[in-house]
């Protein structure tokens, strides 16, 4: 997998994913999405639109942030600071943080 060839990079990450999930990538089809586009984007053929990577990341339970760069999202780690501050019982640290997470959010 290589950087410079981000078609490889994100379908090698769709791939080990579905295969983690014990998907097939019929199950990974829709409409729109058809499982021939998701083994040309496994096989670095094909890049996918954000549309595509918007309907493929909640299947694969990923963000489209780790499919697209392999890292994790810094808005998942915040919000997972959050739920762990809120655990601790230290409720006002916990809503500052969900305020910045709120506040950084792309909608």
């Amino acid at each position: 997998m290589s950087d410079d060839n981000p078609a490889a990079a994100i379908g090698a990450r769709v791939r080990e994913r579905r295969l983690e999930l014990g998907l097939s990538q019929r199950a990974l089809s829709e409409p729109g999405l058809s499982y021939a586009y998701i083994s040309r984007v496994e096989n670095g053929a094909r890049l996918p639109s954000v549309k595509a990577l918007r309907k493929l990341a909640p299947k694969l339970g990923v963000s489209v942030h780790w499919l697209e760069t392999g890292k994790s999202d810094p808005s998942r780690e915040l919000a997972q600071m959050v739920l762990d501050l809120q655990a601790r019982a230290v409720p006002r640290r916990a809503r500052e943080l969900a305020r910045q997470v709120i506040d950084s959010a792309e909608l």
